[in-house]
């Protein structure tokens, strides 16, 4: 069931006064709201999803994306670690999906790249928002099995496919080289969030436009 805004009844998407926004989503397994301020650094970003990889992974989105990140999860039923990555894509998706929204008439990229590094590890991002949910991601097998710090590697590999549904982006994710597993999804994600920060930059020649030629997200 779709609400007026064309989205699900369970997923509320609000603008936020300096040009960010935040999104709210219900089902029978969780609770998640999560939103993206702009304006003065909060030098103390602590997300809270139960998953302290996860939310330290958060904090690389905030820290090299260029904006303020929130997220508080809930879990209403059973304590899957799954879930908690692949809805916490899903809301991060769907805010970023508006803040493209909203600077379209102002012309915004709508694609971006970035490179992300850490001692041995390195990665490449690129994402697209033009209305084609896909995730491309490069990872050895390492990195969708065994275990990372409190997380799961194959439910973190869940958070970029959650993303990219919620947003509707197209992601690429190939990590270049790393041995350790904390460095190896780290550069991944700082790879992430440098994307995302070319995505939502301004860009006047698209003023009216989107990324795609079709001209529109749908």
């Amino acid at each position: 069931m779709t609400g007026s805004s064309g989205l699900p009844s369970n997923i509320k998407v609000r603008d936020l006064p300096d040009g960010g926004a935040a999104c709210a989503r219900e089902t029978r397994e969780s609770s998640i709201e999560l939103e993206v301020r702009f304006g003065d650094r909060d030098s103390d970003v602590r997300p809270d999803t139960g998953i302290d990889f996860l939310n330290h992974m958060l904090e690389m989105v905030a820290w090299y994306g260029g904006f303020n990140l929130e997220a508080t999860y809930r879990q209403k039923r059973f304590n899957l670690s799954h879930v908690v990555c692949e809805d916490t894509g899903i809301v991060l998706g769907h805010v970023i999906r508006r803040i493209v929204e909203q600077r379209i008439p102002n012309g915004v990229a709508s694609d971006g790249s970035g490179w992300g590094g850490i001692d041995d590890a390195l990665a490449f991002a690129y994402v697209i928002v033009e209305g084609r949910a896909n995730h491309f991601l490069e990872l050895p097998d390492s990195l969708r099995e065994g275990e990372v710090e409190d997380a799961r590697n194959t439910d973190i590999v869940q958070f970029f496919e959650g993303f990219a549904q919620g947003c509707r982006a197209t992601v690429h994710l190939r990590l270049v080289s790393g041995r350790d597993p904390h460095h190896r999804w780290e550069a991944c994600f700082r790879a992430f969030a440098k994307a995302l920060r070319a995505v939502i930059a301004p860009d006047p020649w698209r003023a009216g436009a989107t990324a795609g030629v079709k001209g529109t997200l749908e």
